[in-house]
């Protein structure tokens, strides 16, 4: 059969639909920058081991190889990590199956602002990803953005967090009071 240039557009076409359909089916588990005691399992059968490997994200297994279930620590590198975990089971018979999941590494960031002086107006706090929330002193919510206002904190030095998903950045901010000066003295 000669493939026409309709055929090939074609399967060009569902190449690239099955490549999509396949990465929007691949399982992805995030976690935080460092995180420690992740758990991770498969659906234990009777009679097999396990072997799991950690390729990439800089993880460390801390217990649990040759069983169905592991508790990792991750690195401190973010990213995503394809293929990051694999687990190889091999049942009584000696048969194998693999199974792998890609791991993405969230780094939350958070862009420093200050020193101020206690009368100074508020500033937008800026953390990334977007959507995360911010605590602590001298934190307001005002029309669905969040501000740092020294005039609401007083002066000080503050912890500010920033969280998305469960992920946590703290920025110190300080605050210097406004002086207090007398009344001009004549003689």
């Amino acid at each position: 059969i000669k493939k026409t240039k309709k055929m090939k557009k074609l399967i060009s076409l569902f190449v690239l639909m099955t490549l999509f359909t396949l990465n929007l089916f691949s399982q992805v588990d995030t976690v935080c920058v460092s995180a420690v005691g992740e758990q991770y399992w498969v659906t234990p059968t009777a009679g097999s081991t396990y072997d799991w490997t950690i390729n990439s994200g800089g993880g460390t297994i801390t217990s649990g190889q040759g069983s169905d279930a592991i508790t990792v620590d991750w690195g401190s590198t973010g990213g995503l990590f394809v293929d990051a975990i694999t687990v190889v089971e091999t049942n009584a018979a000696g048969c194998t199956d693999t199974v792998t999941l890609d791991i993405f590494i969230l780094v939350p960031t958070v862009t420093p602002i200050g020193p101020f002086c206690e009368g100074d107006p508020c500033v937008v706090l800026d953390g990334t990803p977007l959507g995360g929330v911010w605590t602590g002193t001298g934190v307001v919510l005002n029309g669905g953005t969040y501000e740092f206002c020294p005039t609401t904190s007083g002066g000080g030095s503050f912890d500010l967090t920033y969280t998305i998903n469960g992920c946590s950045v703290v920025t110190t901010v300080d605050v210097s009071p406004t002086p207090v000066i007398g009344p001009i003295n004549h003689n």
